[in-house]
């Protein structure tokens, strides 16, 4: 009854069901409009609005306590307590499904509609966060993509970008949990298990190793659930392991990611991100579980590795291996934030391969984001450019792009890359300025991304315009999201033109207030 009661009291307008949502019971509709109710807030997502919302914060009081570049983080509580939002979505496409860092949103050609629940609870020992979700999408009928690689032995490889059609049944409809986590930690160290996306860098709209840009899949986690500070030091550390199950052959996913942040002026954090996939291919031995687990704690070079196959070349092929390292340099007066990101894809033979080959399947991201333009304290902007260009080293020593192996689906998990969404020989400029104040947000942005840059004779050119407001009510909170997206040289065909346009809307109310209360 109480429950019923909050139904009422929130005065939510669900998106009515469509006669292709078979749903079989009354109870069913029921279960699905109450689910819909929660979103929780006690850790800081992947989300890349996130990241943006909290560092402006940072600035605007000058209170710089806390590093973003892994997430997600735990928000500090003094007390124990609950967090209930309602949320839902709206979204029509006109064409290819083309947005990016949306987790496990599909929203291709049609109208659609996306809600979900997450209750959230954290203590000094517990951090819970349940959320399970519903997503329905007309997924109409488009022109299948069908670039032909000039690489012979991945043909496919840009055809894992987020334009393609994966879902081939019409409608599509998936439901479950999603963005949930169970850690249990003391002064923020512990461990856990979740399927929530996780973002690794300095980047909003890219990375080179991790982002929410597909759905978050299931793993174990150890480490710090927030920065912990030693004297003017911050730290965060994490280990993170998981059995990717939406991949052919079940590969392993080990990854570890920390940061060091030296609260001087200004301020200046440094970090890394080792990432493994492996298992699933044919070996002189069984390979166990405990290989794949040990995989990020060995030697950065072949040369010096420790030999578990027959030979140097077969011990560095068996399993790929991602890397980068970034920098973000803090200015709190100026409202400032210089950043870099450099990663290379698998080892180097030693270090005079390094220094010989710099370039060869290497890759970066630089950029600067800005708060308080033109003395206005709510006006922000910033840039960020992504190099992931296939190195000309390919033409004698082969290899020279990242995410090529198509034995780990090119480092896809359900149909979408977990990292960079522009995936492998392209880069990526992304541009936004715009306003955030206390009650409303309004941002555009521009981006600019080509795909097979050295080898796709032409490249394919992806131009977009977006704009996002969002306004706050009470404890009402609406999204209005338009982009306008066009595609020149598509699927690499001089002058074919491809042209989409995405309209969404999003709706939450905040009823923290009334859990917390039926808790007291």
């Amino acid at each position: 009854m109480r429950i019923m009661n909050i139904l009422h009291q929130s005065k939510i307008q669900f998106p009515p069901l469509t006669e292709s949502l078979c749903i079989k019971s009354k109870s069913t509709i029921i279960l699905i409009l109450i689910l819909s109710l929660i979103n929780g807030q006690h850790f800081v997502s992947a989300d890349p609005y996130e990241i943006i919302i909290f560092e402006q914060e940072q600035f605007l009081k000058n209170v710089h306590n806390q590093s973003l570049i892994i997430r997600p983080l735990l928000k500090k509580y003094t007390n124990p307590k609950w967090s209930l939002i309602v949320r839902n979505e709206l979204f029509i496409n006109n064409n290819r499904p083309n947005l990016e860092n949306m987790g496990n949103r599909w929203i291709g050609k049609g109208t659609g509609f996306f809600t979900g629940f997450n209750l959230s609870y954290s203590n000094k020992y517990i951090s819970l966060s349940i959320e399970p979700f519903y997503l329905f999408d007309q997924n109409q009928y488009t022109k299948n993509v069908n670039r032909k690689s000039p690489y012979g032995d991945d043909p496919n490889i840009f055809n894992v970008l987020n334009d393609n059609r994966y879902f081939i049944e019409q409608p599509y409809v998936t439901y479950g949990f999603r963005e949930s986590k169970l850690f249990i930690h003391y002064k923020q160290i512990g461990f856990g298990f979740s399927n929530a996306n996780m973002w690794w860098g300095p980047g909003v709209h890219t990375s080179l190793t991790m982002t929410n840009n597909t759905t978050g899949f299931p793993h174990l986690m150890i480490g710090t659930l927030n920065e912990k500070r030693i004297r003017n030091i911050g730290i965060n550390v994490r280990y993170t392991f998981s059995q990717l199950n939406k991949v052919s052959g079940n590969p392993y996913y080990t990854a570890l990611v920390w940061s060091a942040r030296f609260y001087t002026q200004p301020i200046i954090t440094i970090g890394l991100s080792r990432n493994y996939l492996s298992g699933g291919l044919p070996t002189d031995r069984p390979f166990t579980i405990w290989d794949a687990a040990l995989l990020p704690f060995e030697a950065l070079f072949i040369d010096t590795k420790l030999k578990t196959y027959p030979s140097e070349w077969e011990a560095h092929d068996f399993w790929d291996q991602t890397m980068a390292g970034f920098l973000t340099i803090d200015f709190p007066k100026s409202g400032l934030q210089l950043f870099i990101e450099l990663g290379t894809d698998d080892h180097r033979q030693n270090l005079m391969d390094l220094r010989s080959q710099p370039d060869h399947n290497s890759a970066s991201i630089i950029g600067l984001r800005k708060y308080g333009f033109f003395n206005n304290r709510f006006l922000l902007g910033g840039f960020e450019y992504a190099n992931i260009k296939q190195s000309y080293t390919y033409k004698f020593r082969g290899g020279g792009h990242w995410w090529w192996k198509h034995d780990y689906a090119y480092s896809t998990y359900d149909g979408r890359r977990w990292a960079a969404h522009s995936g492998s020989d392209s880069d990526d400029f992304y541009l936004f300025f715009g306003y955030n104040g206390n009650n409303w947000t309004f941002i555009p942005g521009f981006n600019y991304e080509r795909h097979g840059i050295i080898s796709g004779n032409p490249p394919e050119v992806k131009i977009e315009f977006r704009f996002d407001i969002r306004f706050i009510y009470k404890n009402y909170r609406m999204n209005i999201y338009y982009e306008k997206e066009i595609v020149n040289n598509s699927e690499f065909v001089p002058d074919n033109k491809l042209r989409s346009n995405i309209f969404w809307l999003g709706l939450e109310k905040d009823l923290s207030g009334l859990i917390n209360g039926l808790s007291d």
